[in-house]
């Protein structure tokens, strides 16, 4: 599926105006905030925007021209010093004993495990084996840090600053158990690692100090660690036909990004897929499509900018990677493995009454992820769309189950008996309303209103106008954003209120079907006495947003489950 051209004439707009970009893009860059998704409104009132050696003897299929996955706006970055060396990338081998050769080239599947799904040795080798049921489909495999990992190493960093004390036992005995479990000694590579890790926190100690760079680094033994533990497990079990897993770190298959860093504890980075990455994978994997010799174990989360430094991509990243790499060799599938079975119509650790989603289109998974819904990273689902790559969601606990599957589109078999898809929900929100008479009938108002967002690099999910008043939210848990100057700002210009603690409660349903929708879902809030501050209705074609009070979202969600799920 593509993007509507009129969409990218509408951000085209927007950016000669100044805009911030932010407000109108949300699905494109490594994170939701700082690329080009774009939106056309429909409703007149409310708008949303919120190569080896024998490649030449092999005719591979290549990958179709994708549009840019990412913007190229090139920003400033602080410099730090690059430690220590990282592996070269790994020859791809022409032959094996053990490759598995067949008589042209066949799609690849790609396999992604979450850090639940890997966070102790059963768990792990329960995973291994669900890989090697996948073999006749010729996986690569992409795996996240080890359970908590990704904390505990944050917490290391921080107490290395704050005390001068370098303490990784935690981080050691956790995965010194899970090879353990698996039943041999530790891999030196793993050990390396391990000390590496504490020669860089003891210089954070001596320092005193620590750069987003220099944590990207920390966090990045995550997943390298979890790789190596992945592929040793597979092959201590693995049966002498089966060919043999290989540890990868994403870098060395071509996974590039522009510099910066990603966020400590939200799903935001300010760096950007480089375009070259997808022809760089291709070259690096795309043999394996011929001459299936090893299983590669990627790791997810985890990339290097054009200098060599390693970036992150955001909290639950991994699937970002997953899907990159299933788009650059146009995969079979890209398979989302986690510890819940597949997308259900809400939380069900908030409403346990919550049911299994069979099956999404990716519009209606793209807007799922955006408005809340943790099931799959917010930027993960762009890539596979574009290249027209069916997605699913598993339960590593219960491989048998179905899960969700995510396509292009839905088929004739794909019938639903609810109007209403999934509901997910986002809270402590930000709602800025910005009302000023200079907005009737002039231009260049809002041109001067996006100035100041894009100012202080603040993404809009959702905004509504009118003759002379501008509503719009920030999620300031996604993304730190100056709110208190942005209002200074305004306010030189126009009447500027701000409430904190609002809510959105986003509906995914068929354009078709909302009138009806919104009649119910209005009667309900009428019922319960929730006075809504904002709709967003007709950006989209799968989606109706409502942004109401924040103490008011539980109540709310379980009502409105209760009207179309029950």
């Amino acid at each position: 599926s593509h993007l509507e051209r009129p969409f990218f004439q509408l951000w085209t707009i927007l950016a000669n105006f100044g805009s911030s970009g932010g407000g109108v893009s949300k699905m494109f860059g490594a994170a939701k905030g700082d690329a080009a998704y774009a939106r056309q409104a429909s409703s007149p009132v409310m708008t949303y925007s919120n190569s080896s050696d024998n490649m030449d003897t092999l005719n591979l299929e290549e990958i179709s021209e994708l549009p840019p996955m990412f913007g190229r706006e090139h920003r400033p970055v602080a410099q730090t010093s690059v430690w220590l060396s990282t592996p070269e990338t790994p020859d791809t081998p022409r032959s094996r004993s053990e490759s598995k050769e067949s008589a042209g080239p066949q799609q690849l599947l790609i396999m992604k495990f979450g850090g639940t799904s890997v966070g102790g040795g059963e768990q792990v080798l329960q995973c291994a084996g669900i890989v090697r049921q996948a073999l006749p489909g010729r996986p690569v495999v992409v795996v996240s840090a080890m359970g908590k990992t990704t904390n505990a190493l944050l917490s290391a960093a921080r107490s290395a600053v704050e005390t001068g004390e370098v303490d990784i036992s935690a981080i050691r005995k956790m995965h010194e158990s899970v090879i353990q479990h698996i039943g041999i000694d530790m891999p030196t590579s793993m050990n390396e690692l391990l000390n590496e890790l504490e020669r860089i926190l003891n210089g954070v100690a001596l320092l005193k100090e620590i750069s987003t760079q220099t944590r990207d680094r920390i966090v990045s033994f995550g997943e390298r660690l979890s790789v190596r533990a992945f592929a040793a497990a597979f092959n201590q079990t693995k049966g002498e036909e089966e060919v043999e897993a290989r540890p990868v770190d994403a870098w060395q298959i071509g996974m590039r990004t522009t510099s910066g860093s990603g966020s400590a504890d939200s799903a935001f980075s300010s760096v950007e897929i480089l375009d070259d990455t997808f022809s760089a994978i291709q070259h690096h994997l795309g043999p394996l499509k011929l001459n299936y010799a090893y299983v590669p174990i990627v790791t997810g989360y985890i990339a290097k900018d054009s200098k060599g430094v390693i970036t992150t991509l955001g909290r639950d990243g991994s699937d970002l990677t997953a899907t990159v790499i299933g788009a650059a060799l146009k995969a079979a599938e890209i398979q989302i493995w986690k510890d819940v079975s597949g997308v259900q119509t809400t939380d069900p650790r908030v409403i346990p009454s919550a049911k299994p989603v069979r099956v999404l289109t990716f519009e209606e998974a793209a807007e799922l992820s955006t408005f809340g819904s943790k099931v799959v990273h917010p930027a993960a689902v762009l890539p596979a769309w574009q290249a027209g790559v069916p997605m699913s969601v598993r339960n590593s606990m219960a491989p048998e189950d179905p899960g969700t599957r995510i396509v292009p589109k839905l088929s004739d078999s794909d019938t639903r008996e609810r109007r209403v898809a999934a509901i997910s929900s986002k809270n402590n929100i930000t709602m800025i309303v910005i009302k000023s008479s200079r907005m009737l009938g002039q231009h260049g108002f809002l041109a001067h209103v996006f100035s100041v967002f894009n100012k202080f690099a603040a993404s809009v999910d959702v905004i509504a106008t009118s003759e002379v008043t501008v509503s719009l939210t920030l999620d300031e848990g996604y993304k730190h954003v100056d709110v208190p100057a942005i209002e200074r700002e305004l306010q030189e210009v126009a009447k500027v209120s701000v409430l904190h603690n609002v809510a959105m409660l986003t509906l995914i349903v068929p354009k078709s079907d909302s009138v009806s929708v919104l009649r119910e879902a209005f009667a309900a809030f009428e019922e319960m006495k929730i006075n809504v501050e904002m709709v967003s209705h007709g950006a989209s074609n799968v989606n109706v947003t409502f942004v109401l009070p924040g103490d008011q979202l539980l109540k709310a969600s379980r009502k409105l489950h209760d009207v179309f799920f029950e």
